[in-house]
């Protein structure tokens, strides 16, 4: 018998020993401890296993600079929170203010174990922290800068998996040059910290950096590279953030030329005088070359015909004229005329109803001014703000059009007081007829201008009841985190600060078949024509350059527009009309009217069809109106058609899909 046997057998035998001294089914006595047997000799430790990294986090712990270095103690974990110990890699940059306290003279350098062209040191003391030392000519302790260290390698495959760029923490040796608002930069340009790729709304906002809480860093990450001093040669590092910011770049001839945020002066969108849109609200502003010059570009050339030469100017020339106390500041005194435009009068409208006879619409609103006073409706002074009732029916979850004409409600003929204190009536007169259950969309709108001689600034007066009577997926607020003056469209008398883009679809209705202004069908409803404008190919197509929002090879966040509440069963079904006069008019279904707006392929729009969508639906007119000029238009009433899109794209699956 072997060994191995004789001991399995000896164990049986002692379990059944056990159980015949217990034959009662009771424990018995615990019996003596035997005694302790030798100790045998210590084995080796096991080996740790490989540390997994699959990505990569830093924190600066400090950084100085010293007589010529930059030096930059830094912890490195993985996702785990594991300290990571064979880092071979690490790039900083860092930006020093001159001697006029701008931030001027960056340098980018890499430092990589094994490499003959690194400068610097990199030293590892332990638990995951390195210390970096790096050259930079012309500093010392006494320097103020900004910038980041990003250890690790582009490619995950050549060793530690790159961070993001980790900002330098704050120090004595920070400079503090940060006036525009992070938070600002994210209300239009979406989450930082979700975009790739080379850019996501025309900016290639990837290149923003953490600090060491990983909360995201934006302007301060920028400044790094486009710093407050021009140079010579363009190129990107050449623009300054400044440039950037007021809307100018150099040209290939080293000239500046129009980019970026200009586009936005001329949309409904940035008063260039509106220093907050971008800037922090209580930030007291100083006048510099820098500033100044990336808009008035001829400044310091000695021909360009101002009484004072300011050719030879520095920033010290600049604040003893242009500041609070000492004049020629109004131009930039952060919009407060328009400011005041916007809050002169506040509407409320109070019912919109058809009058006893049932042949009109009545609004009835009252307003107050900026202290909360009434104000008589019937006694504003044309010269002073131009405020008009409107009025239409929905029908299908849209307004019903025409009015006026093709493309718009129907306007009031005149405003009267109503029959309670300070109410005021104003009667629609060419609304569509009366029809059993309607439901009645109506509202005031108009100008308000600020001098009372019809030039700007001026501001738009916006109520209606469309929150009570249409449901949208949108929320037009949104529109204000980009269209910061009050959505200023159409002669500064549609959107406001109450409403914002709620106040488009009064026209911008499904039932809207009027071409645009350059005379191309394109649906003028509001789902298609906001798609179409910001992620689709309505400015490309017209030559008009891609607005910052535009990149139709980007996912897009919904939820910059939307509520969250994205579900296609509850589209309106009115059938988008569309058209170039009222003899041509035809229909698209409504889901893929939208869809097409960004999705433009054939294959795109046959998937589409094969879920119920129409792009070429004929439509007749269902009878005709005369409106307020006495002519007559086509009305079309066509029945919705029922889309089966949302069997598969269902809410959770769009919010997928079209996220950053």
């Amino acid at each position: 018998m072997s060994l191995k046997r004789k001991t399995v057998l000896a164990t049986m035998l002692s379990a059944v020993f056990a159980l015949g001294a217990c034959s009662d089914g009771k424990d018995g006595a615990q019996g003596p401890q035997g005694p302790e047997g030798p100790q045998g000799p210590q084995g080796p430790e096991a080996p740790k296993p490989p540390l997994v990294i699959s990505s990569a986090q830093a924190q600066v712990l400090e950084w100085s600079y010293g007589d010529g270095t930059v030096n930059v103690t830094f912890a490195l974990q993985n996702q785990d929170g594991e300290n990571i110990e064979t880092l071979d890699r690490v790039q900083l940059m860092s930006t020093v203010t001159d001697e006029n306290g701008m931030l001027a003279n960056t340098i980018d350098v890499t430092y990589q174990v094994g490499s003959d062209t690194s400068v610097g040191t990199l030293e590892h003391t332990g638990d995951g922290v390195y210390s970096l030392v790096m050259p930079q000519e012309g500093v010392s302790a006494d320097s103020t800068g900004i910038g980041y260290v990003r250890p690790g390698w582009k490619k995950a495959s050549d060793g530690i998996p790159r961070t993001k760029r980790i900002m330098f923490n704050e120090s004595d040796n920070l400079a503090k040059v940060q006036t525009t608002d992070d938070a600002k930069c994210v209300a239009c340009h979406g989450e930082f910290d979700a975009a790739s790729g080379n850019s996501t709304w025309g900016w290639h906002q990837h290149h923003h950096g953490l600090d060491n809480d990983q909360n995201v860093v934006i302007v301060e990450a920028c400044s790094v590279c486009h710093t407050d001093v021009q140079k010579e040669n363009g190129g990107w590092a050449n623009n300054t953030l400044a440039m950037f910011g007021h809307g100018k770049k150099f040209d290939a001839d080293n000239g500046m030329a129009y980019s970026g945020h200009s586009a936005l002066w001329s949309n409904y969108s940035m008063d260039m005088k509106r220093c907050s849109t971008c800037h922090m609200d209580d930030v007291v502003f100083t006048a510099t070359i820098n500033g100044c010059a990336t808009c008035h570009t001829s400044l310091q050339d000695p021909d360009n015909g101002l009484a004072v030469d300011h050719s030879g100017f520095t920033d010290a020339n600049c604040t003893a004229c242009h500041n609070a106390d000492g004049g020629f500041y109004y131009d930039h005194s952060n919009g407060k005329a328009r400011d005041e435009a916007l809050n002169r009068y506040d509407f409320e409208v109070l019912s919109v109803a058809r009058s006893d006879d049932k042949a009109n619409i009545l609004v009835t609103v009252k307003a107050t001014d900026a202290d909360g006073n009434a104000v008589d409706v019937t006694a504003i002074d044309p010269t002073d703000a131009t405020p008009r009732g409107w009025a239409t029916v929905m029908k299908n979850g849209e307004a019903m059009l025409p009015g006026r004409d093709a493309g718009h409600v129907a306007r009031s003929t005149g405003v009267v007081a109503g029959s309670e204190a300070d109410t005021f009536v104003y009667t629609i007169e060419h609304a569509l007829p009366y029809m059993d259950g309607e439901v009645l969309l109506g509202g005031v709108d108009g100008r308000v201008y600020h001098n009372k001689d019809g030039e700007k600034p001026r501001a738009p007066i916006t109520a209606s009841n469309v929150k009570d009577v249409r449901r949208t997926s949108s929320d037009g607020l949104k529109c204000l985190n980009c269209h910061t003056e009050g959505l200023d469209g159409h002669g500064s008398q549609r959107g406001g600060f109450d409403l914002g883009g709620d106040a488009c679809v009064q026209c911008h209705s499904a039932y809207n078949w009027e071409h645009d202004k350059q005379g191309q069908d394109h649906p003028m409803a509001w789902g298609p024509l906001v798609h179409n404008m910001h992620f689709g190919a309505y400015n490309e197509e017209r030559g008009l350059g891609n607005m910052p929002t535009v990149d139709r090879n980007k996912k897009v966040e919904c939820v910059a527009c939307h509520t969250g509440d994205i579900d296609l069963a509850n589209v309106a079904p009115a059938l988008v009309l569309n058209g170039m006069d009222q003899d041509t008019v035809y229909g698209v279904t409504p889901i893929a009217a939208n869809c097409a707006s960004c999705h433009t392929t054939a294959a795109a729009k046959a998937h589409m069809e094969q879920s119920g969508g129409d792009f070429n639906v004929m439509v007749t007119p269902a009878g005709s109106h005369i409106g307020e000029d006495g002519s007559s238009f086509n009305v079309f009433d066509p029945e919705p058609i029922v889309e089966s899109c949302s069997v598969c794209h269902s809410p959770a699956k769009m919010a997928e899909y079209h996220s950053y």
